[in-house]
């Protein structure tokens, strides 16, 4: 037999397990000549038209969509059986044992005379082939079979064979490559694929058996699963006017198939009936074809340079042979690794119990060598041998001596432990380096592996290429494998859509393969660059040089970043029982405020009683209809607009005789003289939470004041307006209109004002429950955050601009302060049974680092004498209260005796309430840079007075006015200021800045080095508290950082030791001593939830 290579096919050799093309367009099996030999020709060849498949799929593929049967048919557990009939061929995959897969896979494949050129020049190219294997199961593979395409749901399929020129049908006949059976079932070769190739062979020709009687194919294609409907009776023998006939069976030459569509439009997939692809406990399957489209871009060519560099492990043997050359040859080096992984969602799941590694990827430099010059071995998990395969790396990943780089370290780390494995020998990571170096790329980029490996003027810069290496920066996935989504119609979609992880990793395997291997190649070369460049910037520490960045790196935030790790490993405890019933209560809450407020609002407007209080449009309608657009004066909204929101009550309109599932509700403005003075960004009235509590004002909600719903008796009904009249008088008669928002004027004042502002008031309440419970209540108890042990592990992050940690997954930064607290989220948070938590916190942090900054006398004077900072600063800020306290007529401070119910004089956070007030939040704004402007609008008072008041605290204080104005020019000159442990935040140029971008950059120079400090002197305290040997014997672990204070969990009979000695390490956090100027103050309880240590 003789096969006719169309242009564009592609091959697949046994004799060295790889394949070749030119144009990755068809493909063939090709049948061994009865006079060649195995070892130098391929077993079967057919060809197979890529046209009539509708998929977006890019590689080629044989064989099943799972690991299992791929794996099988990989390690040729799997036998070819093709069964063929005049030019066309059935062909299945049969299990090497008795049971056969019922999918019939057919595929028209021609015949043509034999060109004995062609033949040598193959075998001359298989030889060469075989001389670049690198190890005994050849080089990069891969087989898969994808499912059939959502889009091909029909069973309305033609039952006919159409040939490659998608015209007419065969008839079936036998034909076999032995010459002495009707079927020909030989040991499949290692179907691979090698992307790309060039070259194209024909086969020798071979005789053919004459066809068995037409019954008996029938009856063995029926019983094989073909339908019988789809097989035609044999056709006699004939001549063709485009072919010959070879001992009776037709040739002819093949001819490109006609477009995708034609196939479409006929519902047919190259031939394939989808009823006869079913088969018992397996999926359909289909063979993908090559779409070149997507691989003719320089990107894509690029990228499959790096193909070239790259050793595929995909079995336990040659995983062995890697793992020796890592422990051995190349164990002094620094191995960059990455893994990818299956099963999870990174924005909602922790990795900690969640997740599938499906391969990982280990480069080690130029000067590694794994055979033939490839350095980055990228090992494949997925059908590698799973669990097995990482075992086989455990020597590797658990040696701390063998330096691993990682670019998000938290997150291989979990997924790879979760395999059983315990890594070590942690050196980099590669993203805390990049914020080390340059803190304020969030706006610039940020600190993704693309992000960073791709600017390639500025981090990257002057990186180590090899020979005839090209920089190439991390890709990410969406680039290379986003495909548009296809409609119902067939047509295409505007969404992007990725396919999942594990079948880009059979069905794209090259082009996977050079994306997962690029993550490891770009973390080393980005490794390399922010080592350079950190070992080039000077690091002063207290204003004293101990070295470069890289120095400080390795000292602190290396040893940081792996304890962040085992922090988020360790988790906490959460009590979901609890959960459950404060989220009861809070519901409860939330329905009753919702209530109160639309029963008000549909005293105004009557539909208001069905709107949606989550909705700002409904909202803004109802306080500002008819409002101009504050930015363009054309615009403006109704006074009256209809809303569609759900029938919840069921209400059968007008006109018809069944409640609908949604219903209309007109809102009208309820009032005409509610104003504002905070917009969105479109120009229409905001909403948020600080401008409804701007209308409502301070109010403390008294749900008995207004009843909608009165359920007093009838003989009472008279006696009410007197009662509430009283009970008005009483209850907010003697206090001032500045006490209510705005909404109490522009209702009229009196009770309809107080009602306005109460109701408003019940739709903050209703806003701040609704923020606890999806932020909160509800997060805590599901499983995507939490482990197999019920404990949550948040991922705890250096990603502020400052360096203090964030935490997402939960949020538990965000956490409701004590007193606002009201559901007590934080008992919620537990110890092990037989464990105490400890929560230890730093008093007034912030305000000592600014004190210790600035050098100031007043602010170190006041921390020195102790007590209440805050009632201090107001007593230097206004001289009448100085007075008042020389005088006793009132005190600073008490501290009562045996015996003493009250202070003989009043104090002076009760006498001077309001000048404490203002003394506090001068204390904590002027430390972050806060403005007269702001403050004014804070105190609402005028500018001028606002001026006037932070004058007073300036006058005791002006070492830190001269500190700041240091740290503006600072900012304008160099571009960065620094932290107390020499950290920078840099800054752009304010040359050419607005006034607005200065403003925020000089604010950021003077909160940085005080924000920045306080993390440094947290992060120091950690360290210091996870080093301790005394806590470690103790059974003693950190668990969570949140702002200022630290939370640990071990056994309650051990807790009082343990809190003394981590109240030491926090108050001398710089390898045991302070090297501040004032004392660090640090509280410090332990109990069995986190409320109640607080």
């Amino acid at each position: 037999m003789a096969l006719t290579t169309p242009t564009n096919s592609l091959w697949f050799c046994h004799s060295c397990s790889r394949s070749f093309t030119s144009s990755k367009r068809f493909f063939r099996w090709q049948l061994q000549s009865p006079n060649s030999t195995r070892d130098r020709f391929c077993n079967i060849a057919m060809v197979f038209n890529p046209f009539g498949v509708n998929s977006r799929s890019n590689f080629n593929t044989m064989g099943f969509d799972d690991s299992e049967r791929y794996a099988r048919m990989k390690h040729s557990d799997y036998r070819l059986h093709i069964d063929s009939t005049r030019g066309n061929s059935y062909a299945r995959m049969i299990p090497s044992g008795t049971r056969k897969i019922e999918a019939q896979q057919r595929i028209p494949f021609r015949n043509d005379e034999f060109e004995p050129e062609t033949w040598t020049e193959a075998a001359q190219v298989i030889k060469s082939i075989k001389e670049e294997t690198c190890f005994s199961n050849k080089v990069n593979v891969s087989v898969s079979n994808a499912q059939y395409a959502e889009s091909v749901k029909t069973d309305q399929y033609k039952h006919e064979t159409q040939n490659m020129n998608g015209h007419g049908n065969f008839p079936s006949q036998q034909v076999n490559g032995n010459l002495t059976s009707r079927n020909s079932e030989v040991s499949p070769p290692q179907l691979y694929q090698k992307y790309p190739g060039s070259k194209q062979m024909s086969s020798p020709q071979v005789n053919q058996t004459h066809p068995e009687p037409k019954q008996k194919i029938l009856d063995d294609n029926y019983s094989n699963g073909v339908n019988r409907s789809d097989l035609k009776s044999p056709k006699p023998t004939q001549k063709s006017s485009k072919g010959k006939s070879v001992n009776g069976v037709i040739h002819e030459d093949l001819k490109r198939p006609e477009p995708a569509e034609k196939f479409a439009e006929d519902k047919l997939v190259n031939g394939f009936d989808q009823k006869d692809l079913k088969c018992n406990d397996y999926e359909e399957t289909y063979i993908v074809p090559i779409d070149t489209r997507h691989h003719t871009t320089d990107l894509q060519k690029r990228l499959m340079s790096i193909y070239d560099k790259v050793l595929v492990v995909d079995n336990i043997s040659m995983a062995k042979e890697v793992v020796n050359k890592l422990m051995t040859q190349y164990r002094h080096l620094v191995h960059a690794c990455d893994t990818e992984v299956a099963d999870i969602d990174v924005k909602k799941e922790t990795p900690v119990d969640h997740g599938e590694v499906i391969c990982f990827s280990i480069y080690s430099g130029h000067e590694a060598d794994f055979g033939n010059g490839k350095s980055c071995i990228w090992v494949d998990v997925l059908d590698g041998g799973g669990k097995s395969m990482l075992e086989i790396f455990s020597p590797f990943f658990e040696d701390p001596s063998i330096k691993k780089v990682w670019h998000n370290y938290s997150f291989d780390n979990h997924v790879i432990e979760n395999y059983g494995l315990a890594l070590s020998g942690f050196h980099a990571d590669t993203m805390h380096m990049a914020r080390l170096w340059d803190s304020s790329r969030r706006m610039s980029g940020g600190y993704s592996l693309e992000a960073l490996t791709s600017d390639l003027k500025g981090i990257m810069s002057g990186a180590d290429l090899g020979p005839n290496e090209e920089l190439i920066g991390k890709v990410s996935m969406k680039t290379i494998f986003g495909r548009k989504n296809e409609l119902k119609d067939g047509s295409e979609g505007k969404k992007i859509v990725i396919a999942p992880v594990e079948k880009l990793q059979r069905v794209e395997r090259e082009p996977w393969i050079c994306y997962s291997a690029l993550d490891s190649i770009s973390t080393l070369k980005l490794y390399e660059r922010l080592k350079s460049k950190l070992s080039n910037r000077e690091w002063k520490f207290n204003g004293v040089t101990k070295g470069t960045l890289f120095d400080f790196y390795e000292q602190y935030w290396r040893p940081f970043g792996e304890l962040l790790v085992k922090m988020e490993t360790d988790g906490v405890l959460v009590d979901r029982p609890y959960l459950q019933e404060i989220e009861k209560i809070a519901r409860v809450d939330q329905q009753k405020a919702t209530e109160r407020f639309r029963n008000w609002a549909s005293k105004q407007c009557p539909d208001a009683k069905f709107m949606n209080v989550n909705s700002d449009t409904q909202l803004r309608q109802l306080f500002f209809g008819g409002i101009i657009n504050s930015k363009n004066p054309g615009l403006s909204l109704p006074t009256e607009k209809e809303f569609l929101v759900p029938n919840v009550d069921k209400i059968i309109e007008e006109g018809k005789k069944t409640a609908t599932k949604n219903r209309k509700i007109k809102l009208n403005k309820i009032c005409d003289g509610l104003q504002t003075e905070t917009y969105t960004a479109t120009g229409w009235p905001s909403m948020s939470g600080a401008a409804l509590k701007t209308l409502a004002g301070k109010v403390v909600l008294d749900y008995d004041i207004i009843e909608e719903d009165n359920e007093e008796s009838d003989e009472n009904v008279d006696d009410a307006p007197d009662e509430l009249d009283e009970t008005k008088s009483k209850s907010f008669g003697n206090n001032s209109d500045t006490d209510y928002g705005t909404a109490y004027d522009a209702f009229g004042g009196g009770l309809e004002g107080h009602e306005a502002c109460h109701a408003i008031a019940a739709l903050c309440e209703y806003s701040s429950i609704n923020s606890l419970i999806t932020n909160f209540i509800e997060p805590l108890q599901k499983n995507d955050i939490s482990g197999k042990n019920g404990r949550i592990h948040c991922s705890l992050n250096i990603n502020t601009e400052t360096g203090r940690l964030s935490a997402r997954r939960p949020n538990l930064q965000n956490q409701p302060a004590l007193e606002k607290d009201r559901y007590k989220i934080r008992q919620a948070f537990i110890a092990a049974p037989g464990n105490s938590l400890i929560v230890a916190d730093y008093g007034q942090l912030e305000l000592r680092i600014l004190a210790h900054l600035a050098g100031c006398k007043s602010m170190l004077d006041a921390f020195e004498a102790g007590g209440d900072f805050h009632s201090r600063t107001a007593m230097n800020m206004y001289p009448y209260i100085r007075d008042a306290i020389e005088s006793k007529e009132v005190l600073l401070e008490w501290h009562p005796q045996p015996g003493q119910e009250s202070p003989p004089v009043p104090l002076l956070k009760d006498k001077f309430a309001s000048e404490r007030r203002k003394a506090k939040m001068l204390n904590f704004s002027i430390a972050y840079g806060k403005t007269a402007v702001g403050l004014a609008r804070d105190w609402k008072v005028s500018v001028s007075e606002a001026r006037e008041t932070v004058a007073r605290w300036y006058s005791d204080r002006a070492e830190v006015l001269k500190w700041q104005e240091a740290r503006k020019q600072e900012a304008r000159k160099i571009g960065c200021v620094y932290t107390l442990l020499g950290r920078a935040r840099t800054f752009p140029s304010t040359k050419h800045a607005s006034p607005s971008q200065r403003g925020h950059i000089e604010r950021a120079a003077i909160n940085t080095p005080v924000q920045g400090s306080a993390a440094d002197v947290a992060m120091c305290a950690m360290l210091e508290i996870s080093k301790n040997a005394r806590l470690k014997e103790l059974g003693w672990k950190l668990l969570l950082q949140v702002h200022d204070e630290v939370i640990l969990e071990g056994p309650t009979e051990s807790a009082e030791v343990a809190k003394a000695i981590v109240v030491d390490c926090m108050s001398k956090p710089f390898d045991g001593k302070n090297i501040l100027k004032v004392d660090l103050s640090v509280d410090a309880k332990f109990a069995k939830n986190w409320y109640s240590a607080k």
